[in-house]
């Protein structure tokens, strides 16, 4: 292969792909980047074998070929360059550079051995749905919040996406807390679906939305429908679909309340903040006292000592008494953007449902600790 390109172009995209490099990879191939030189364009692609990325990038190609190289090496290498043309030229494995006065030779391993990445480019899938990328990506920063990290449950690790002719619905939980988010604003679809993906794969997916123009996104799941393919222009990211039993979350989300209290989300993240220094040793447990004068956040350890913050809220129904785990809180609060947040509550055992007034899109569960006294 024989191909230029902008040195700035090619360190961004190399960014991109980087992150789905396997980071302790099975075989020696997983660790490298698969480069293809295309008719005007060179197509970057990496897998740790759960989730792939692929960047087209615009090239100047006078050979077509591939190769595949160590992905931390050809990172390095193509920050350090100057922001000129990079040439690119292969001779056997070996991929030798040169940008400006800088040469350079990399060994690589032969792309044969690249396993296969699904992509779209070139058909048409014969499930696809269009998203605009920008509620998608809030939706998936939201939910993902919830989901869990514990590989030994691996369901938990996923967000489910529900797909209707009338919204796209999101929920992940760790079976502590619940999320749920409803995008309405997408093009139609006659696509009844339920997925499982991987909330480690959304998540990289909504960090590279910003890479290439267009505001659309397209959602395929291959025929063999173990895989889901995102497609932007000049990005492809698959991934596999988790199988098992999500949980019947719709059974868990609380029908009615019997307190209710409205405040400032950042008044809320603010003192939740402060009552996490003091609750860091105590099992990380903040306590809630809700009544008619407002909201109480507090949190104490004996070694460390206690503090109390009064927040302003609106509140009706009972008083009443409720713990969180102060981690769960401000991973929640971290991802909500608007300026005001209500809890609904029914005493200390039963679920904390929080809601943002006058959105019914999205909702957030944490289940309360239990405590002594």
């Amino acid at each position: 292969m024989k191909v230029s390109l902008l040195q700035e172009n090619f360190n961004k995209g190399l960014g991109i792909v980087c992150r789905t490099v396997a980071a302790r990879a099975q075989l020696p191939i997983l660790a490298n980047i698969l480069l293809v030189a295309e008719p005007g364009k060179l197509k970057l692609t990496s897998t740790n074998l759960e989730t792939g990325t692929s960047v087209w990038l615009a090239a100047k190609t006078e050979e077509e070929g591939k190769t595949t190289l160590p992905a931390k090496v050809l990172t390095e290498l193509i920050a350090t360059l100057p922001q000129e043309t990079v040439n690119l030229e292969t001779e056997g494995d070996r991929l030798k550079l040169g940008c400006g006065r800088f040469r350079s030779a990399v060994n690589g391993i032969n792309a044969a051995e690249y396993p296969d990445v699904p992509s779209l480019k070139g058909k048409k899938a014969k499930k696809e749905i269009s998203l605009k990328k920008e509620p998608l990506k809030a939706a998936i920063e939201q939910t993902a919040a919830a989901a869990g990290v514990d590989d030994s449950r691996p369901i938990f690790t996923g967000i489910k996406i529900e797909i209707c002719p009338t919204g796209l619905r999101l929920a992940a939980t760790d079976g502590y807390r619940l999320c749920v988010k409803t995008i309405n604003d997408f093009k139609p679809s006659k696509i009844l679906k339920t997925l499982i993906v991987p909330a480690r794969a959304l998540l990289e997916l909504a960090r590279s939305l910003d890479f290439g123009p267009g505001e659309e996104l397209i959602l395929a799941p291959t025929d063999e429908e173990k895989q889901l393919i995102f497609s932007l222009n000049g990005l492809e990211i698959v991934t596999r679909l988790l199988e098992g039993e999500f949980p019947d979350f719709d059974k868990i989300i609380p029908k009615s309340s019997s307190t209710k209290l409205e405040t400032s989300t950042d008044e809320l993240r603010q003192a939740v903040k402060a009552a996490a220094v003091f609750a860091r040793d105590s099992a990380n447990i903040v306590k809630f006292k809700i009544n008619s004068l407002g909201l109480t956040i507090s949190a104490n350890t004996p070694q460390v000592g206690e503090n109390e913050i009064d927040v302003d809220a609106k509140t009706t129904g009972d008083d009443s008494e409720i713990a969180f785990n102060s981690r769960y809180l401000l991973e929640m609060l971290s991802v909500v953007k608007s300026r005001s947040l209500s809890l609904e509550c029914s005493g200390p055992l039963a679920p904390g449902l929080f809601k943002i007034p006058g959105d019914s899109s999205w909702l957030h569960i944490i289940m309360p600790v239990r405590v002594q006294g």
